[in-house]
């Protein structure tokens, strides 16, 4: 039995917009995140033994949380830019065959093989 390939583009369009849609939510988490996280810098001090030894692992810890998030809303919009580049193959795959059928009951209904 042969296989079967089959693709729904309005189905994968409706995703790739539920995802942009994720994407730029994300997106906006992250930025009211980062607002949010540079309020509170300096939170320690300034120049007191204590803001000393806290700034260096406050600084790695809050840089690295903006980093992690930012990688998240990276990889969502990944997600959504290889789902429409493959929404595009298929439609062109589709296309090509649709002419390809055309083109061959064309053919036939001719009298040529």
């Amino acid at each position: 039995m042969a296989e079967e390939y089959t693709a729904e583009p309005a189905v994968i369009q409706a995703g790739v917009r539920q995802i942009d849609a994720i994407s730029e939510s994300v997106g906006d988490a992250v930025k009211q995140f980062w607002s949010d996280v540079n309020t509170t810098a300096g939170w320690f001090g300034v120049n007191d033994s204590f803001a000393k030894e806290i700034k260096p692992q406050e600084t790695q810890e809050r840089e690295g949380s903006i980093k992690t998030a930012q990688s998240l809303a990276d990889a969502i919009l990944a997600v959504s830019n290889g789902t429409t580049a493959n929404l595009k193959n298929i439609k062109n795959t589709q296309e090509g065959n649709l002419a390809a059928i055309q083109q061959s009951a064309g053919k036939r209904s001719n009298g040529r093989h």
